[in-house]
């Protein structure tokens, strides 16, 4: 099964990616420090696999000291490491980041919500996609080497892939924008106002699930898309964080790093992908149980 929810999966799928590379590992993640990943990575070093990561090296609210530890233990493994390109980094007066998370060897990545840490697999609200598609591939591993040489992504990934900075508003507004209801899963709500009138035109046809940890913006915009009937429902963060980044319909669903604000859709590495077919099925079946237990 390609898609894996957490925390019940734990990290296994993407231990999965690791252990199954023949010759390379690119890893684009927002913070990397849990222990199963790392001793796997390490694993695939001594046998010869060509480890590169490339990690935030500013994420919101750590000290720098914590990412020096962090990188220590990524250098640990013999992996080769690259902090985000500066490129990402700085945006006129606010700072984007690196906040995408995927995994790729040369036939299979994983894309999901899920930062590589303790919290993603065992209390987060998380959704993990394993894929053998080869336009998938591709386009991810030419996302990270373009990263890798401080080099723009080029035009086929996005294309394939949910890409932020370029064409994810537009793809996240398009899930949005499908016939019938949709329902949502996020950390952040914006403040970014095409994904807000997008879900406000949706009205009562649409629900929305955020953690109840949500900040003064974020609950002016819960009051925006109240005051346009969309049912909006918060959810505490024990036992479970909502961290994921969903959106599902009838016909399409978007999985991905990408939250509804604008340093995320425009300035942000990001990555995601678009869903259909039994993946909506599974989608759905769980924002229903999510649903039921939030406030």
């Amino acid at each position: 099964m390609p898609l894996y929810i957490e925390p019940n999966a734990g990290p296994a799928p993407i231990l999965q990616v690791i252990q199954s590379a023949r010759h390379e590992i690119s890893a684009g993640v927002y913070y990397l420090s849990d222990r199963p990943i790392l001793n796997a990575m390490k694993a695939a070093h001594a046998r010869g696999v060509d480890v590169r990561i490339i990690i935030e090296g500013r994420p919101y609210g750590m000290k720098p000291w914590q990412v020096r530890k962090e990188e220590r233990a990524i250098a640990a493994t013999g992996a080769t490491l690259h902090l985000a390109p500066y490129r990402f980094e700085s945006r006129g007066n606010h700072y984007a980041f690196q906040h995408s998370k995927y995994i790729c060897n040369g036939h299979e990545c994983e894309i999901g919500t899920a930062n590589f840490d303790w919290s993603a697999f065992h209390k987060n609200r998380e959704y993990l996609y394993v894929t053998q598609n080869t336009q998938v591939v591709d386009a991810a591993n030419a996302v990270f080497n373009a990263d890798w040489r401080n080099q723009h992504a080029p035009a086929v990934a996005h294309r394939v892939l949910v890409l932020s900075p370029g064409t994810s508003a537009a793809q996240i507004i398009g899930v949005i924008d499908q016939p019938g209801p949709v329902d949502i899963e996020s950390e952040e709500l914006g403040p970014y106002a095409p994904t807000l009138d997008a879900i406000a035109a949706k009205g009562a046809r649409a629900r929305v699930i955020l953690p109840a940890s949500i900040n003064a913006n974020g609950k002016r915009d819960v009051a925006f898309l109240r005051s346009h009937g969309v049912q909006v429902r918060l959810m505490p963060k024990s036992p479970l964080y909502m961290h994921a980044k969903m959106i599902v319909g009838g016909s399409e669903a978007f999985v991905g790093s990408e939250n509804f604000s604008q340093t995320s859709m425009e300035a942000n590495r990001e990555m995601g992908l678009l869903l259909g077919g039994r993946d909506i099925e599974d989608l759905q079946a769980q924002f229903d149980r999510d649903w039921n237990r939030a406030n």
